[in-house]
């Protein structure tokens, strides 16, 4: 019987904890009832005593979000900021930027809804209110922080949705270069991140006409609906066209080339105005800087010439009185391209290749590793995800992480990849990384300016899946 008495003994404290527990509980849940009802009745009596848009009404509908949110009732929560968005706009005026950390709260609240479409109309609201403002950085950080948005959280869940949003994104990227470019002046090193962006949303643009997993149709149909079809005549062969629906064309490519290399090279481009702009102002570094990222986009185009222009960056780098050593380590690294964001000087470049590679590293200590590729989406998983500096919603995607082995040849080509583990582990998302990592094309390591070949490299592979 001891046995028995200890257990019901020890029932007896379990049960207690439980009865306090839920004592303390009832207590909290009404005492915040009796506070929301305080609130309710403060409003109440505000709107019989001032009318229904009175500006003193804000005050207790705030603290009544304010408690809504900590039992995480994101619906009333939305109503409650639609009727306060409301009365700010007609006390402080349509334009007052007063009303934009409400706007930033009403995207994170509808996000928690998963009303995509009206987080996109109130980020527009946002856009507007800041575009009525004289303050260029605010509004070009809110059109990326917009474009973001169109590519990832509400990208869409059908590939049509998809290609439609990321042509919204486009169009926002767009609008920002011509405003950089407009507000700063096209010689001015402020416009280049605008620039670079817009060389990044290019081969973007290529990395979905080349997708084998079902973004190059709606993308290509998008795309004539955009910009017509004469910059997929890339070759001499151009594309095919079907008389009955104008809006079914199949670009037809020689072996070896992109779809939309027209694009890409339309991207170099771009680089070459990044070197001119720092060329004018005597910046040698950032000058040798934008000779890399040219070379890295001559790599992505298959062009033998990339080698010999990383080479003359080498040189010029030297001649700004950068270290060999830096040089040396900076290229000793083999770099998936392209890079998301242009570095102007060799060290902040180098910073950056060192947090992406801290990121994840293999156990054996002599394995040669680079730095994790988050892809965009399993219908374009060779397509690096975006970034922004500006987010202010959280974005987690369910992920497939995969760790890979292959190897790099001096031109940056990837070749025997193998599947080392996957978690979770299916063989739909172990042949969707293969195939996108075979896509790949990096900035070989290199020595004296020459790639050189690298084997049993190991990489980890992040995907996200939609139909799990």
């Amino acid at each position: 019987m001891p046995d028995a008495a200890g257990f019901l003994a020890k029932l007896a404290v379990a049960t207690g904890f439980l009865l306090a527990a839920l004592v303390a509980q009832a207590a909290e849940d009404a005492d915040w009832l009796a506070q929301m009802r305080a609130q309710e009745a403060i409003l109440a009596g505000l709107e019989s005593s001032n009318g229904p848009f009175d500006h003193s009404l804000i005050e207790p509908i705030s603290a009544m979000i304010r408690l809504l949110q900590q039992q995480s009732d994101h619906q009333r929560i939305a109503e409650l900021q639609e009727r306060q968005l409301a009365l700010m706009r007609t006390n402080l005026g349509l334009e007052s930027l007063e009303i934009l950390p409400l706007l930033r709260d009403m995207v994170r609240t509808r996000i928690a809804l998963g009303d995509a479409g009206a987080v996109g109309d109130q980020m527009q609201m946002i856009r507007n209110l800041v575009a009525g403002q004289d303050d260029p950085e605010a509004l070009l950080r809110t059109l990326d922080a917009l474009a973001y948005w169109y590519l990832t959280a509400g990208a869409g869940g059908s590939n049509r949705e998809r290609a439609r949003n990321f042509f919204e994104a486009r169009e926002l990227m767009e609008g920002a270069e011509d405003y950089a470019i407009e507000e700063y002046g096209e010689d001015n090193p402020q416009a280049v991140p605008w620039l670079y962006l817009g060389a990044v949303n290019l081969y973007q643009l290529v990395a979905l006409l080349n997708s084998k997993q079902g973004m190059m149709s709606p993308t290509v149909r998008e795309l004539v609906r955009h910009d017509g079809a004469m910059k997929l005549r890339s070759s001499a062969r151009g594309f095919s066209f079907n008389p009955v629906t104008s809006a079914t064309f199949t670009p037809v490519v020689e072996r070896g080339e992109l779809v939309g290399e027209l694009y890409l090279r339309e991207a170099r481009g771009k680089i070459d105005d990044i070197a001119g702009i720092f060329e004018a102002t005597g910046n040698a570094e950032a000058e040798a800087m934008a000779m890399v990222y040219r070379s890295d986009f001559q790599l992505l185009l298959g062009q033998g010439t990339a080698f010999r222009c990383y080479r003359e960056a080498m040189e010029l780098l030297r001649e700004a009185g950068i270290a060999e050593e830096r040089v040396k380590l900076f290229f000793s690294r083999p770099q998936a391209l392209p890079l998301n964001r242009f570095f102007p000087t060799l060290e902040e470049a180098i910073a950056h290749q060192e947090a992406e590679l801290a990121v994840w590293q293999p156990e054996e200590a002599d394995t040669i590793h680079v730095a994790p590729f988050p892809a965009w989406d399993e219908t374009a998983p060779n397509m690096r995800a975006p970034i922004s500096d500006n987010t202010f919603w959280e974005f987690v995607p369910d992920i497939h992480v995969m760790e890979l082995e292959f190897n790099i040849n001096s031109r940056g080509g990837v070749s025997s990849v193998d599947i080392l583990t996957a978690e979770p582990d299916d063989r739909r998302s172990r042949r969707l990384a293969r195939e996108a990592t075979r896509q790949l094309r990096f900035r070989p390591a290199m020595e004296e300016g020459r790639g050189k070949r690298l084997r049993d490299v190991r990489m980890k592979f992040l995907l996200p899946r939609r139909d799990d």
